[in-house]
């Protein structure tokens, strides 16, 4: 078996885990608390356990070259575009701190404001109204209509 179509399998393998653990896991609980993990892990299953047999069958078959060639940009420069990476990165890890501090309901029409008006450079008039929509997905769709609480942030864990 060729090294790489090993890997494929394996990593196949630990995602179809993943996946029948989340059906486990949620056998015992009710229906509104399962419903997103078994959402999630029904074809997350199927589709890893599709991907298993899939490199187990053409492991027999020899193949030359891969389905799509990936080839790093020569348009823009290492350093560049190490800096676009590292900024993306705190976006990421800014937006994980956010979600700490403040928990989800403020965080994210928080991080969409200033990412809009930091990097997109967007006017206050589609800033405001993705922000808006935000808010609203946050609080009328997740709260309101779903009754998914968030947990607090830590800020508001501290004045309970």
């Amino acid at each position: 078996m060729n090294r790489v179509l090993s890997l494929r399998f394996l990593f196949a393998l630990a995602v179809a885990l993943v996946g029948a653990y989340a059906l486990y896991a949620s056998l015992e609980w009710p229906f509104r608390t399962a419903l997103f993990p078994r959402l999630i892990g029904i074809p997350l299953l199927a589709l890893s356990l599709l991907e298993m047999l899939l490199s187990l069958v053409s492991a027999e078959k020899e193949r030359e070259g891969h389905a799509v060639d990936f080839e790093m940009t020569t348009d823009v420069a290492p350093p560049l575009a190490r800096r676009r990476t590292l900024a993306i990165l705190s976006w990421i890890v800014g937006f994980l701190a956010f979600i700490l501090v403040f928990g989800f309901p403020i965080a994210v029409p928080l991080f969409v404001f200033l990412y809009l008006k930091l990097v997109g450079k967007e006017g206050w008039v589609l800033t405001l109204s993705l922000t808006l929509v935000s808010w609203l997905t946050m609080e009328g769709l997740f709260n309101r209509l779903l009754h998914l609480p968030f947990p607090e942030g830590w800020i508001f864990a501290l004045w309970s």
